[in-house]
């Protein structure tokens, strides 16, 4: 019994931490109704402490709190969905016994693939189809800069995310993470970013302008990563961190 209050308890504070973490600082994404902001650092967080089940309860319910709470009350299912799958794929993966390669090769594969079709889309798709579609694309020159400035960030995006889990990977000793744990949060990176694509093409019934958030949704889930090493290094320096872990689901 006394263990099962403790693993309420400790699931309770992470999902207010990210409730908090998602709802304080709010950065919107231009040309979409969406907006970035430091919740994955706590749903990472809390994936490595309290494992996979725990771990997407507070993912999933503090994410759609905040969305609820936050004026976008239509994002609430998608989101308790998708971030709660992230929550459970970081803490599915953070152990040792799980076949990562594999999984890491083929989410990895399934990136470059989705990267390549946005770019094909956006290039294949004329400038007053942009116009008529996304918004702020109030003239042909316009939409024409917009796609040539989202297909850059694309090809950054797609550059610079093998670059920072080259650079995480080779700094996970000193903070404190294990490639088990750097594993889980890319593949549950990856899997945020083109769920929310999915998920807002399929709400505002527009697949060709929910590709302007990918770019800024990898951005949020890059720095929610470096956060996350962060913060966990101090926590490995705490006799807390080994508590939580002792009731980790």
């Amino acid at each position: 019994m006394k263990s099962n209050i403790r693993t309420l308890t400790y699931t309770a504070l992470m999902t207010a931490f990210v409730f908090i973490t998602t709802s304080v600082i709010k950065i919107p994404i231009p040309f979409t109704n969406g907006y970035i902001h430091a919740g994955d650092t706590a749903i990472f967080l809390g994936g490595i402490l309290l494992g996979p089940v725990h771990g997407a309860v507070a993912a999933g319910i503090g994410s759609a709190m905040a969305d609820l709470l936050g004026g976008y009350a239509h994002w609430a299912l998608p989101t308790l969905l998708i971030k709660g799958l992230m929550g459970f794929i970081v803490g599915y993966f953070s152990s040792e016994k799980r076949n990562q390669k594999h999984v890491l090769w083929g989410t990895s594969l399934l990136w470059i693939g989705s990267l390549f079709a946005f770019i094909y889309t956006t290039g294949n798709t004329t400038l007053e189809t942009i116009m008529e579609n996304v918004e702020g694309a109030s003239s042909i020159a316009l939409a024409g800069e917009i796609v040539k400035n989202l297909n850059t960030q694309l090809l950054v995006v797609a550059m610079g995310l093998p670059l920072l889990s080259l650079i995480l990977f080779k700094l996970k000793d000193r903070y404190g993470i294990t490639f088990s744990q750097l594993v889980g949060i890319i593949v549950a990176g990856i899997v945020m970013v083109l769920g929310y694509y999915v998920a807002s093409g399929i709400i505002y019934g527009n697949f060709l302008a929910s590709i302007f958030s990918v770019p800024w949704n990898i951005v949020q889930f890059g720095i929610g990563g470096i956060l996350a090493f962060v913060i966990n290094a101090g926590l490995s320096r705490s006799p807390a961190k080994r508590k939580i872990l002792q009731y980790r689901s």
